[in-house]
């Protein structure tokens, strides 16, 4: 059996591993690891399978001075036969049994279109940090269309019904439905083929995936025109009548079919009211709700674990009182069930008296949302966080820790002290964070220069970006979809928070608003810089490389609300100069950052859109993929749907081909409205805003020639970036816009 924990060894030291010993010790207990390391030779004891890929992790990481995340899985490379640096025996053990990973969004964020070889290095990153219990959702669409269409729906329907790639978790969960698509003829069985593969390392592991469950959502071919419907932004789904023989019958179909293509490992997410309100308020109706979708999961497996994530109580708070969660959950065994509470690093609601915690229960942070570009995260509010449940009564039914980012591949600092959080969260994080520094920029080996350097930048970014209070991210101000005459900033899509009818959209913080956004830019720009120093020695090709192209961006990004601020002050006083000088700025600005980021293999459009035509059998498949795949980043829904650019990121191929001319247009109006009258009529704003939608549709319907391979020096193109941010042109940055008096508004 540890067999799979040599073959992740040999895969993270890419060379075989006849100096590890690997032994299951059942005595140490499910959960606990044990690493000694003597003469050469390193030994790792484990409780349960799990536990040595944790106990490998923390010997690399404490001793080796390695560090494996998403952005650099081999760290440990180069690491020869023989070499392991000697150590007394050290262990721990997990706080929780359980230890989660991916939301059901990640596979719509980030993972639509991975092959098996990216799949192969996620599943070995969940195994050194101790995940054993992996939300997997990956070919669950052919499930679903096997069952439906044993029941009677036609393959056309159920086809349309379940959309485009990137779009079915929504579907998943009763949020959106026939939207994008229709997908590859051969799309069902090479998912399939994908997610046995996947499922089958994930369980030689010693994980226990999580695996989707029935909710009642259908095609309208089976939910009947009586049918009641969820709603989601501007979608709506049929929900079949909970207590129903319909409902019995598709859950049962589901379920067989099911385990007969993927099997199962007894644990069951259903999320059917994700974030929406139910079609009935009455407690006897969420009631019959909860227990049908638990009828159905026993029925199947008497072994059944509902797993559902908690986010309705936060998302919807002012439905879910503590009488409507008590009715949802009341035929639900409490030891067959566990309830994510998913934000709470932020917004918890683990400790709100509405009774979560009367059922076993998981602390997550969810932390980013959609892929969205943003440095951030409190990492001591985070250590701080956990700790705080662990001493408190609440804890008595924690069950589970979980990292449910919405998108992954960024932020590694944040991710990597999370996971250290259920085994042995530091008490020190400035030290754990410079430790992470040393390992991640392999400074043990530089010089002192290099090693100063570093260290002082993380020190910047670690009381600014990652600082107390930095649990959100900051909207990226390039990425504002400017619709009228006034700055656009306020009316960035909001994340993690219900846009209710009498709440105006709002960014996920107020940044125009908050005078740190600004005020940190020199210091970050000096961070900027020594980033810049250390990897002008380091080498262009490491994670130090990826680090300085996302802290330039941010300063080169966040430096753009001045002179958009500008342009609306100078359209209005009718200086048509002023107006051209700060558009000449911005789109500088976005040229350069169009520039960095296709330095970067991580950060091209073209190799994502790629990753998604690889999937069609033919041009018309490829087409409809890459046209889904662009949408996603961009409109993402229809255009009142409120979802547009909430997974907006500074991409190659975005900036230049969509932001820009966004942003070239919105210039071209500030300007023709300087130079006359400058109230923006109802028929001017509708004409401009046909020519921004125009942009945006010709832009996700392609096709483009992105660039599929990096080009360019990050190091050269960053210092320029930064030369031209730190010295460009002096202006009077002024008040943020929302702070003028009403009448100079629009």
């Amino acid at each position: 059996m540890t067999g799979a924990a040599r073959a992740l060894a040999e895969r993270v030291l890419g060379r075989p591993a006849g100096d590890v010993d690997f032994e299951l010790d059942p005595g140490l207990g499910a959960g606990r690891f044990a690493y000694a390391a003597a003469g050469g030779r390193l030994r790792v004891r484990g409780g349960d399978l799990p536990a040595l890929g944790v106990g490998l992790h923390h010997y690399l990481t404490d001793v080796a001075g390695v560090q494996v995340t998403w952005d650099d899985p081999g760290a440990a490379h180069g690491l020869p036969v023989g070499a392991w640096p000697d150590a007394p025996e050290t262990g721990a053990m997990a706080a929780v049994a359980l230890r989660t990973y991916f939301n059901v969004v990640t596979t719509g964020y980030t993972a639509p279109f991975w092959s098996w070889s990216r799949w192969e290095r996620e599943i070995d990153w969940m195994a050194l940090h101790g995940i054993n219990a992996p939300l997997m959702v990956l070919g669950h669409e052919a499930v679903l269309a096997a069952a439906f269409a044993e029941l009677g729906a036609g393959t056309g329907k159920i086809a349309a019904w379940l959309g485009g790639a990137p779009y079915l978790p929504w579907t998943l969960m009763g949020s959106t439905s026939s939207w994008g698509g229709p997908l590859p003829r051969r799309w069902p069985e090479r998912r399939l083929e994908l997610a046995r593969r996947v499922l089958a390392r994930q369980r030689e592991l010693g994980m226990t995936p999580v695996l989707p469950a029935f909710g009642g959502h259908v095609p309208d071919a089976l939910g009947g025109a009586g049918s009641r419907r969820t709603t989601w932004q501007d979608f709506s789904t049929a929900l079949l009548e909970p207590g129903s023989a319909a409902f019995d019958e598709v859950a049962a179909a589901v379920a067989r079919h099911q385990r007969a293509l993927l099997g199962t490992d007894h644990l069951y997410a259903a999320d059917p009211l994700i974030e929406s309100v139910p079609p009935s308020a009455d407690p006897d109706y969420l009631a019959r709700l909860g227990a049908t979708i638990w009828r159905g999961l026993r029925r199947a497996d008497p072994d059944a674990t509902w797993v559902m994530q908690a986010w309705p109580f936060h998302f919807k708070r002012a439905f879910w009182t503590a009488d409507r969660i008590a009715a949802f959950v009341r035929d639900v065994p409490a030891d067959r069930m566990l309830l994510l509470d998913l934000w709470a690093e932020h917004a918890p609601v683990w400790d709100d008296s509405r009774g979560i915690t009367d059922r076993p229960w998981a602390w997550c942070a969810i932390h980013n949302f959609g892929g969205r570009f943003s440095l951030h995260g409190d990492l001591r509010g985070l250590v701080r966080e956990w700790r705080r449940v662990e001493a408190s009564p609440q804890r008595a039914r924690l069950r589970g820790f979980g990292l449910v980012p919405e998108a992954t591949e960024q932020n590694p600092a944040f991710y990597e002290l999370a996971a250290t959080l259920p085994w042995d969260p530091p008490d020190d994080v400035e030290a754990w964070l410079a430790g992470f520094v040393i390992r991640r920029y392999r400074l043990a080996s530089a010089g002192e220069d290099v090693h100063g350097a570093a260290l002082e930048a993380w020190r910047i970014l670690a009381a600014t970006l990652y600082g107390p209070g930095a649990t959100r991210s900051i909207p990226s101000p390039v990425i504002a979809r400017p619709w009228d005459s006034d700055v656009p900033f306020r009316s960035q899509r909001l994340a993690g928070e219900e846009l209710g009818p009498d709440r105006p959209p709002s960014a996920n913080i107020d940044a125009e608003a908050d005078p740190r956004v600004e005020g940190d830019l020199p210091e970050l720009a000096r961070a900027a810089e020594l980033l810049a120093n250390a990897a002008e020695r380091l080498g262009p090709d490491g994670p130090w490389a990826g680090d300085l192209a996302d802290v330039v961006t941010h300063v080169v990004a966040q430096g753009v609300r001045a002179p958009v601020r500008a342009a609306v002050r100078a359209s209005r006083a009718g200086d048509r100069a002023g107006v051209e000088r700060a558009a000449a700025e911005v789109l500088a600005a976005l040229d350069g950052l169009e520039e960095l980021a296709g330095t970067r293999a991580d950060r091209l459009t073209g190799a994502w859109v790629r990753a998604a035509r690889e999937w069609g059998d033919d041009a018309e498949e490829r087409d409809v993929l890459g046209r889904d795949a662009r949408r996603i980043l961009s409109v993402w829904g229809r255009p009142g749907s409120g979802l547009h650019d909430y997974s907006g990121r500074h991409w190659a191929g975005l900036l230049g081909g969509l932001y820009r001319p966004r942003w070239a247009a919105w210039f071209a109006l500030l300007a023709e409205l300087s130079d006359g009258e400058r109230a923006l009529t109802d028929e001017r704003l509708a004409q401009y805003r046909e020519r921004v939608a125009a942009i945006e549709d010709a832009w996700v319907a392609g096709p483009h020639d992105h660039a599929t391979m990096p080009t360019g020096d990050v190091v050269a193109t960053a210092r320029r970036l930064l030369a031209r941010a730190t010295t460009g042109p002096e202006r009077d940055a002024g008040a943020p816009a929302g702070t003028e008096p009403a009448d100079e508004r629009r």
